[in-house]
């Protein structure tokens, strides 16, 4: 129990300083739906939202499942919405996830404490336990269906599988990725027992729940909304006519990045390090990178970056498969299936590659590492908890310095501008739309965008959905900047780095010299 408690202490001193962190690239759109759903709890997506530069069916614009959003819901009814009451709410997901991380290393034999740092001090993990999106709510569901799922399988008793079962419809219905625990437990269960077993019967249930869920949105909003995310995960692939090599290299480089806390215990086989290390660089250096994945002001430094990120995601596949080879049984094959299958789904089946959807790979990671590093000194431990929670927590620093960057920008023009008679336009989305919208500026309409002599737009640099505005209708515009953690970054026009798409850059993270977050603001002729 001490351990444990541990845990949930540990958690809430990494993650306590970013409770302030304001609303941060998707929250918004998990706010808003989490509002439509204390207005209209049976009809979550109908509305309209302003997030691709025109209007869009909610239904349309969210490629996620709804129960995070009444997650929202429940929490602004009792403590309202402001920025540090939601996140203290959510502090519950990263510390659940930890404590079935815990669970499931009592299981697999590996030190439980350690295992759970070592989730909790990943890069991913750290930065996505600052967000209100909902991918670490899921990831403590998949984590603790799986133990409950385990535990029926060896109590032999259907109370634990039954729970299991709930907490993979719970997990579907907070990030579609959760249904892949469905063949996930199957094939655990088929490699455990030699045989089928009927609780296996039981993963029916969630297939059931998700083709239920499909009929019921599409008669709500006239297309079921599961397949919909899948094809326009498609979509978006077919459209970046991206090859296969480049893909994996970069999908390497985000796996490694992501959860870079295995390096710092692999020093006991320094060959293979080494020899990953080397072919992950030469990987970056001699493979052409589509344009998409721009390398930023420093492309050589970027291109090292990569190689190492991409050489330590290589080596976590080598170790997973070499881990279930070498011991052939049930849990290496679970770890492998888990560790594989996120891999594959997150770089050649997502709309693009994103940290978040390496997520669900941390725990697996965490208790691979254990298996495959037995015997730990006390002094390496330290070492190693250390540099990885350097690293998690500077990171996460740096994404809470972006985000708050923006509120304090869209603070500064609200103070400037809301008392003119004019309208204040601005473009891009994220947090900045949230707050900028919070005294009434419009975001441009691309579809139906007129402005009047006078109006004022304002412009991020660094932020997603911008259009080139004609120059000839400004006047010249100013630059205004606002201070940043200028060394580490999770997303940077000029880093090649972007957390959260591979569409802007190779890299989930990077580090170098960053400039303040800069904005354009104009006023119309």
């Amino acid at each position: 129990m001490r351990s444990r408690l541990l845990v949930v202490l540990l958690a809430v001193v990494a993650l306590g300083p970013f409770l302030g962190k304001a609303f941060h690239i998707d929250d918004p759109l998990f706010l808003w739906m989490g509002e439509q759903v204390a207005l209209h709890p049976l009809d979550p997506y109908r509305f309209e939202v302003n997030w691709s530069s025109y209007p869009r069916p909610m239904w349309d614009e969210m490629q996620n499942p709804p129960l995070c959003s009444y997650y929202i819901a429940a929490v602004l009814a009792v403590v309202g919405k402001s920025e540090i009451a939601l996140h203290a709410a959510f502090l519950v997901w990263p510390i659940l996830a930890l404590l079935g991380v815990f669970q499931l290393a009592l299981r697999f034999k590996v030190p439980p404490l350690l295992a759970a740092l070592l989730t909790l001090f990943t890069p991913v993990f750290m930065v996505s336990a600052t967000n209100l999106m909902c991918d670490v709510m899921m990831l403590a569901f998949f984590v603790w269906a799986i133990e409950c799922w385990a535990r029926g399988l060896e109590k032999e008793n259907f109370a634990p599988l039954f729970l299991a079962v709930a907490l993979v419809v719970a997990a579907t219905l907070t990030k579609y990725f959760g249904i892949a625990l469905v063949p996930l437990l199957l094939v655990y269960t088929l490699a455990r027992a030699r045989r089928w077993r009927p609780g296996t019967l039981l993963l029916l249930i969630p297939l059931g729940v998700t083709i239920g869920y499909e009929f019921l949105t599409k008669a709500a909003y006239g297309r079921g909304l599961f397949l919909a995310a899948g094809n326009m995960a498609y979509g978006a692939w077919d459209k970046s006519h991206l090859s296969l090599g480049p893909q994996a290299i970069v999908g390497l480089c985000f796996a490694g990045g992501c959860l870079l806390t295995q390096l710092f215990f692999f020093g006991a086989r320094p060959f293979s390090l080494g020899g990953a290390l080397v072919a992950g660089l030469l990987a970056f250096f001699l493979v052409p990178l589509s344009p998409a994945w721009a390398l930023g002001n420093n492309a050589p430094f970027v291109r090292i970056e990569g190689g190492i990120f991409a050489g330590a995601g290589g080596l976590l596949l080598f170790r997973a498969a070499e881990d279930f080879w070498r011991r052939r049984d049930a849990e290496g094959l679970l770890l492998a299936l888990w560790i594989f299958g996120t891999f594959i789904f997150s770089v050649f089946l997502n709309w693009s590659i994103t940290a978040r959807t390496i997520l669900p790979m941390a725990p697996a990671v965490a208790l691979l590492t254990l298996r495959s590093v037995p015997n730990l000194s006390q002094a390496r431990v330290i070492l190693g908890v250390g540099a990885a929670a350097v690293i998690s927590i500077a990171l996460a620093a740096g994404d809470f310095s972006e985000a708050n960057a923006s509120r304090r920008a869209a603070a500064a023009f609200g103070e400037r501008f809301r008392a003119e008679p004019g309208t204040v336009w601005f473009q891009s989305h994220w947090g900045f739309q949230y707050y900028m919208q919070q005294w009434a500026a419009r975001p441009i309409n691309l579809l139906d965008f007129h402005f009047a002599s006078g109006d004022v737009i304002v412009i991020p640099a660094n932020n997603t959905a911008i259009r080139q505005i004609d120059t000839s209708a400004v006047f010249t515009p100013e630059e205004v900047r606002f201070p940043l953690v200028p060394w580490i970054t999770t997303f940077a026009r000029t880093s090649g780095a972007c957390f959260y798409s591979s569409t802007r850059g190779p890299l989930p993270w990077a580090v170098d010299s960053f400039p303040p977050a800069l904005f354009y603001v104009a006023r119309f002729r």
